[in-house]
């Protein structure tokens, strides 16, 4: 089942009202996070999107590893946002038990799966940061990493 829209609004899934930041077309979305980190995602498509609000947001309970935010579009990508400082392994964890919440409570709809770590820097031969991709590429449909501040065209 495919993610469900009209006028110009993704109707379905429906998320609970806390988790919702928007759902809208706009030229941008951007989610922000923990030292004033930021993900944006340019939208010259005019995709409609949803961002959500997952940690503290969709999902509440302080027992579930949960990533900080997302973004849904209405073509199913579904973009899995984790800031972090240098704890790359731990977002990953994150990310993969967010995904799994997902999964169980949105099953229904065919969504793809995206993974982004905004951190503060990446170098080539930390090993958290090695275990965090091998993890991130066999749960994800795309992955990516960025320092301090992503952005990429949706």
């Amino acid at each position: 089942m495919d993610v469900q829209f009209s006028n110009g609004k993704i109707t379905a899934p429906t998320f609970e009202k806390n988790a919702v930041l928007s759902n809208d077309v706009r030229p941008f979305f951007l989610l922000k996070g923990e030292h004033n980190r930021k993900w944006t995602a340019e939208n010259p498509n005019n995709r409609i999107g949803i961002r959500i609000k997952i940690d503290g947001g969709l999902i509440e309970n302080s027992n579930q590893s949960t990533c900080d935010g997302g973004l849904l579009l209405n073509d199913n990508r579904l973009y899995l946002i984790e800031f972090k400082g240098k704890a790359y392994d731990t977002a990953a964890g994150q990310l993969v038990e967010t995904k799994e919440f997902f999964k169980k409570k949105f099953g229904k709809y065919d969504l793809i799966y995206y993974a982004r770590i905004v951190g503060k820097s990446f170098p080539k031969s930390q090993t958290n940061l090695q275990k965090a991709k091998r993890v991130l590429k066999s749960n994800f449909d795309d992955i990516d990493f960025f320092e301090n501040e992503g952005k990429e065209t949706i």
